[in-house]
């Protein structure tokens, strides 16, 4: 076990905002390498904070930070789901998701930033979301699974990819099917994916499926699922084998319940 630290000495106390923003992109790039090579045991695509560097962070322009407080040396399903929202953030621009990792014993590191927060043990983990809009931190009060955080976050302008299918648009595909595939509900699945879930893949998805069915009718799905199985026996590449996994999990969505 190792730490790593750097300071500048005679940095100026006012300092013209190009440089400023250049040291905070450099203090940022240093502090994501430290973190994504494990050096104090953070979930990988976390940044890890403590009352020195946690105000620094929260505090840089155009960023929303997803800050998870918790025990130190985490582990259990809780932790599991944080590694899933680690990865799924990577493709969220100016997102960056961090751990507080809060000591209960000896020099109970971090302590302070849970009495700053009001939480008790029984809370961890916690989440709070910090940007523009929030500060002083948003905390959230849900159930501790990565489809609910990432649903909370969407909901808070935040465009977080969902780790299964998206709530938002198996909603869409209920009254799609309940209506007959009417179009105001193909309109706002496209809306929604064009807005809030660009940076989902899964989103694109459930239009495309939408406007086949259209096309060709309810039976598309039992034609496409069985294409997509039969791939998947196959030999293909883990990038595409990912693709149609996510593709077989939007498709069942649109299996009526009677089905399954």
């Amino acid at each position: 076990h190792f730490g790593a630290s750097f300071c500048i000495i005679g940095w100026p106390s006012v300092a013209p905002p190009s440089c400023a923003m250049a040291f905070a992109v450099l203090w940022l790039l240093l502090a994501l390498s430290f973190q994504s090579a494990g050096v104090h045991g953070a979930a990988l695509g976390a940044l890890k904070l403590d009352n020195y560097t946690f105000d620094k962070m929260i505090a840089l322009p155009g960023h929303s930070f997803l800050i998870k407080f918790d025990q130190s040396y985490a582990y259990g399903e809780k932790e599991d789901e944080f590694k899933i929202m680690c990865r799924l953030s990577y493709s969220v621009p100016g997102l960056l998701v961090a751990e507080v990792p809060v000591q209960e014993y000896g020099d109970k590191e971090n302590d302070d930033l849970r009495q700053r927060f009001k939480l008790v043990k029984d809370n961890f983990p916690a989440y709070f979301l910090f940007d523009g809009a929030h500060r002083e931190g948003l905390r959230y009060e849900g159930a501790v699974t990565a489809d609910e955080v990432s649903l909370w976050l969407r909901r808070h302008g935040v465009k977080m990819p969902s780790p299964g299918t998206i709530v938002e648009f198996d909603e869409i595909v209920h009254k799609f099917l309940k209506s007959a595939f009417a179009d105001e509900h193909l309109v706002e699945a496209r809306k929604l994916a064009e807005e809030q879930h660009s940076a989902d893949r899964k989103a694109a998805m459930y239009v495309r499926i939408m406007e086949k069915m259209k096309e060709k009718g309810a039976g598309y799905i039992a034609t496409e699922a069985a294409r997509v199985a039969k791939i998947l026996e196959g030999k293909v590449t883990p990038e595409k084998r990912d693709e149609l996994v996510d593709k077989a999990r939007v498709l069942n969505v649109f299996v009526p319940s009677d089905e399954l």
